[in-house]
């Protein structure tokens, strides 16, 4: 695994990791909120298994990923492309799970002469749609509903603190099999310790983020011309499952899978599969 930089034209610094062979085809991952480019390294293993190569970079303010204040949607692509660039990868398919969903969908709509197919997990979805925000996670839904940078990270900092320490002490009731995911030996000893990554730079890289997932999509998802999956956990307690739904129905020719007895942290152990289906499907 390489767990490396590079310095953007805007004098930005975009720090990725670059796991699997490097003669295997490539499929970009967008991480989640909070997370990092670390999400995946714990099962590069599982990667090179199925012959795909994992490149995952820190979203602005995110690990090792300097801040872009006032970015929007359509800003994230731009990065990805650039670092496609820098690692000489002409084409490449895009995953994206959680808060990561609608940037792997804005790379195939923004991107189409470069993204080969692309696949949202548990994704949330454009925020726009009226009906998005019933039934979401009510500490996301208040923090979305902010829109204004600043007061995010003053909300944040007075919610999770300045370091974002406090945001993994969360209460929530998980399901089953996210449990049983957090209690997997892989994750504790792999998963787990990379999470605080994603505060290194405080927690100002997600309160942007989340501000920005809270505003209307600004790219068209009905121009995705590459071939998309849609799939979710049937008992997600955090990101309601007609998100998918609602993204399966607004890019042309995709279709929702549903995983009996997921959750939305146990759907991370699909992405070595999702990823060797997303090759397959150029």
């Amino acid at each position: 695994m390489l767990d490396t930089s590079m310095l953007l034209r805007d004098g930005r610094v975009l720090a990725f990791t670059d796991c699997g062979a490097s003669s295997d085809p490539p499929v970009f991952y967008c991480h989640g909120a909070p997370g990092n480019r670390l999400d995946l390294v714990w099962i590069e293993d599982a990667f090179r298994g199925v012959r795909v190569r994992v490149v995952s970079a820190d979203r602005p303010g995110y690990g090792g990923s300097s801040p872009h204040p006032g970015r929007g949607w359509n800003d994230w692509p731009d990065d990805l492309a650039a670092l496609a660039d820098h690692l000489s990868v002409e084409r490449f398919a895009v995953m994206g799970w959680s808060s990561g969903g609608p940037y792997a969908v804005a790379c195939a709509s923004l991107l189409p002469e470069r993204v080969t197919s692309a696949a949202i997990i548990s994704g949330v979805t454009d925020m726009g749609w009226p009906d998005a925000w019933e039934g979401y996670d009510e500490a996301e839904a208040t923090l979305m509903g902010i829109g204004d940078e600043a007061q995010a990270v003053a909300w944040c900092e007075e919610h999770y603190g300045p370091d974002g320490a406090r945001f993994f002490s969360r209460p929530g009731d998980l399901p089953p099999a996210d449990v049983a995911f957090l209690q997997d030996d892989a994750v504790i000893a792999g998963w787990m310790p990379t999470r605080a990554e994603a505060f290194r730079r405080g927690i100002g890289g997600f309160a942007q983020d989340i501000t920005v997932q809270g505003r209307s999509w600004s790219f068209d998802p009905g121009k995705i011309t590459a071939p998309t999956r849609v799939l979710h956990g049937e008992d997600d307690p955090r990101v309601p499952i007609k998100h998918s739904r609602h993204t399966a129905e607004v890019i042309s020719g995709a279709a929702l899978e549903t995983f009996s007895g997921r959750g939305h942290l146990s759907m991370l152990a699909e992405t070595p599969r999702v990823a060797a289906e997303l090759i397959a499907l150029k």
